[in-house]
């Protein structure tokens, strides 16, 4: 059993302000993010221009946070939300919602390459090639606020949370790992070999909906449900349906880029 690391969740006071770990982790996750991006520019031919790409970055912070805020407060706990809607704006607490999140983003960068007549499957490449590094930042955040922990384990690695009477598996760091650093490497390595073949666009955004959806169903089994669907006899927490789903919405958008790619590639060859 490990014991949990002594962190205050607030990082920085000055005076009545407070600077969470939570938002630290964020701000990290989105600079470094931004960072390689900007080094994937320089390398690979994306169609949008460095300027372009970070004047889309205040578009994709509002996707997230808002998108994954209001995904966590209504699909997990929409009851005690609305009996307290002030507590949804306090974002600083914890608890955002990657579908909610993922939603704001697709809908934010959809407007933005249709007003500035950017390829949506391009962009969304890029962006699918720098998301794991910020979802490493924030499963770290969920286990320094001791959110999100898994079931109770006897196994050697199991963290004794605050407020718990025994270890519990740290499902956080089990994301961070898979979630950021095997999807980073993995996406990466993909883009290099989609590129060298001209693979059609879109390939690697596809790519990272199922991989990260496979690693989420993965990992939910040893987590904690906040919010259980019955379905028959059986219960299913919200984050396994919406993962299913989005595992085979991904495997059908794969299938149909794949279909396009291949007719844009006879075309060509005509």
């Amino acid at each position: 059993m490990i014991s949990f690391p002594a962190i205050d969740p607030v990082a920085i006071t000055l005076g009545p302000l407070k600077v969470h770990w939570y938002g630290i982790s964020y701000v990290v996750g989105i600079i470094l993010a931004c960072h390689w991006a900007h080094g994937l520019l320089r390398r690979f031919q994306f169609n949008i221009t460095p300027k372009l790409f970070d004047d889309l970055l205040p578009h994709v912070v509002i996707g997230i946070v808002v998108g994954g805020r209001l995904g966590h407060t209504m699909l997990y706990d929409p009851d005690y939300y609305l009996s307290h809607p002030l507590e949804i704006l306090q974002v600083w607490q914890g608890g955002m919602s990657f579908h909610g999140g993922l939603l704001g983003v697709v809908l934010m960068t959809a407007v933005y390459t249709k007003r500035h007549k950017i390829d949506f499957y391009s962009l969304g490449d890029l962006l699918a090639l720098i998301s794991p590094i910020g979802l490493f930042f924030g499963r770290l955040a969920n286990f320094i606020n001791a959110e999100l922990f898994g079931i109770e384990t006897s196994l050697p690695w199991g963290v004794m949370f605050p407020k718990q009477t025994m270890a519990r598996h740290p499902t956080q760091i089990y994301e961070a790992v898979l979630e950021g650093l095997v999807l980073f490497f993995v996406l990466n390595f993909a883009y290099k070999y989609f590129a060298k073949l001209r693979a059609c666009k879109g390939m690697t955004g596809c790519l990272f909906l199922c991989l990260y959806a496979l690693f989420r169903l993965i990992v939910e089994p040893f987590k904690v449900q906040e919010m259980v669907v019955q379905l028959g006899t059986h219960g299913l927490g919200v984050g396994v349906i919406l993962c299913m789903l989005m595992l085979l919405l991904s495997i059908l958008l794969i299938v149909v880029r794949r279909r396009v790619f291949k007719i844009t590639s006879e075309k060509t060859a005509l």
